[in-house]
């Protein structure tokens, strides 16, 4: 085990070692920092000398390759935002609560929802309930998150408001006036996030318990005349819920990349709404910084995904 997770830490960080070349890279060809700061009347020219010398801006970019991992590894420092003029952290720092809220958000409503829905439909296999749950998991696995995000707003927050009004969900935007209002501003991202999520959860949960309820062992406890509850809830459930804990990890990964879109379409002042300006204003340390951040919780949500599969089913061996 400890070898294992040896080789998948080298792996990881030669992962990021190869995107974080390509981040900078890729950036970097969507202009000239230097010629930009030129441009700027507010930045003198001492000032224009002093962080051109510091990131290294009139030197070649792997020297300025070289100086942004420096900083970022050994000083967690991203640098500053030549648009703002303010260090990069402190800018993502005020965005990272509301991702958070946005994603954990999405990801409880996906599992409250997702796997109940998933066991019962297992359960009461080629019922309408069953056949109902798996057309509307394709539904949710076909749609985009932007258009349904667009649909919610257009159907919640225009046609009902004028149906009744008064509006009871915002268009967009985060309202922490109260506890009321910052949820009503939370309901509609994080439906728009959290379709997906349910489709998901629901299918796999399906499929393990169906795969779980024809085994040997589900029958001989039926054998043993073991009511149908002790037999779903203690001997069903448990082992179908084992590649749960995978799909959850990996979905962060796919939650992480929805909240780009969905902080977008409904202007949720997120990091994924900041890394979209961040690249429209041609802010480049900002966006860099964030899709390194992104890069490196995605790599450890994978990993974390294969050590926690070992943990819960204790037969997984990675020898």
């Amino acid at each position: 085990m400890l070898a294992y997770i040896v080789r998948r830490v080298l792996f990881s960080l030669l992962v990021l070692f190869f995107l974080s070349v390509a981040v900078f890279y890729i950036v970097a060809l969507a202009g000239n920092p230097l010629a930009e700061l030129r441009q700027n009347p507010q930045i003198t020219g001492a000032d224009l000398d002093r962080i051109a010398a510091i990131y290294g801006l009139d030197q070649p970019l792997y020297v300025q390759y070289g100086i942004w991992m420096r900083d970022m590894i050994f000083y967690g420092d991203f640098g500053i935002s030549f648009r703002q003029r303010t260090e990069v952290t402190s800018i993502i720092a005020d965005r990272i609560w509301p991702t958070v809220m946005l994603i954990g958000s999405s990801l409880i409503l996906g599992l409250a929802l997702g796997i109940p829905l998933g066991i019962y439909s297992a359960i009461k296999q080629y019922s309408t309930l069953d056949k109902t749950v798996t057309f509307l998991s394709f539904v949710g696995f076909s749609t985009p998150v932007f258009l349904l995000g667009l649909i919610l707003q257009l159907v919640f927050a225009i046609y009902l408001a004028d149906l009744l009004g008064y509006r009871i969900f915002p268009v967009s935007g985060m309202d922490t006036g109260s506890t009321l209002e910052l949820l009503r501003s939370l309901a509609l991202p994080v439906t728009a996030l959290a379709v997906t999520s349910v489709a998901v959860y629901s299918r796999f949960q399906r499929s393990a318990m169906l795969d779980v309820l024809a085994a040997d062992y589900l029958r001989t406890a039926r054998a043993k005349g073991l009511s149908r509850k002790v037999v779903y809830l203690k001997h069903a459930l448990r082992n179908a819920l084992i590649p749960i804990v995978t799909i959850v990890a990996l979905e962060l990964v796919t939650l992480l990349a929805g909240a780009i879109v969905v902080e977008t379409v409904f202007s949720w002042p997120g990091m994924g709404f900041l890394l979209i300006q961040s690249l429209n204003q041609g802010d480049y340390n900002v966006a860099r910084a964030i899709i390194m951040i992104i890069g490196v919780l995605t790599v450890l949500f994978n990993l974390l995904a294969d050590l926690l599969y070992s943990v819960v089913d204790p037969r997984v061996s990675y020898n």
